[in-house]
């Protein structure tokens, strides 16, 4: 058994989530702490403690994106490695496809004004995986446009943009895959 191999069964062992599932529940709990006396850092998970939930949203939020987009279901299971935070996984055909992803975000500007998107396309240049799909959040107000990014020599196999287009973030969209032949498709968060 070859070392791929052993991956592509370690993977299919895993357990995958439906990321429209997902996002239902955790919609109903951000509702149910509506009237909670929380901080604006942990009702807005911005807590060590709470990372691994904001990311589970951001995977959730890029699988359901990518299953709309692709017309057919894409599952995740976060799995914490070196080079990639969950695994995606889909059917087409006869086929099962899985792909690794790395999440990266670009903050609010209340948490670090300085942050740009050029730097997060920049420090990308780290990564070594012909097979790794990278996926960044867009955090922040203001515009965005693919055209201001200067994108260097990348060994990853994509890069897409997330990002909420309204205040109450029900409308998203996902552009990419940026280092080929970006295109724009918008949806609505799962109610």
């Amino acid at each position: 058994m070859t070392q791929s191999s052993s991956v592509l069964k370690g993977f299919a062992a895993l357990s995958y989530r439906d990321p429209a599932v997902v996002l239902r529940e955790l919609r109903q709990i951000e509702a149910q702490m509506v009237g909670a006396n929380l901080s604006p850092q942990v009702r807005n998970l911005r807590t060590n403690g709470l990372k691994h939930i904001r990311e589970f949203r951001h995977a959730a939020l890029f699988c359901h994106g990518m299953s709309l987009r692709l017309g057919h279901q894409v599952l995740f299971s976060p799995v914490e490695s070196s080079d990639y935070d969950f695994v995606a996984t889909w059917r087409t055909a006869d086929a099962q496809h899985f792909a690794r992803v790395q999440l990266k975000e670009l903050v609010p500007a209340h948490l670090n004004e300085g942050a740009t998107v050029q730097a997060l396309v920049d420090g990308l240049s780290k990564y070594s995986g012909d097979d790794l799909i990278v996926a960044i959040f867009l955090n922040r107000e203001g515009r965005f446009s693919l055209e201001e990014v200067v994108f260097p020599a990348l060994h990853i196999a994509e890069l897409w943009f997330v990002f909420a287009t309204t205040p109450d973030q029900h409308m998203w969209q996902l552009v990419g895959d940026a280092l080929r032949e970006p295109e724009v498709s918008s949806f609505r968060y799962p109610t």
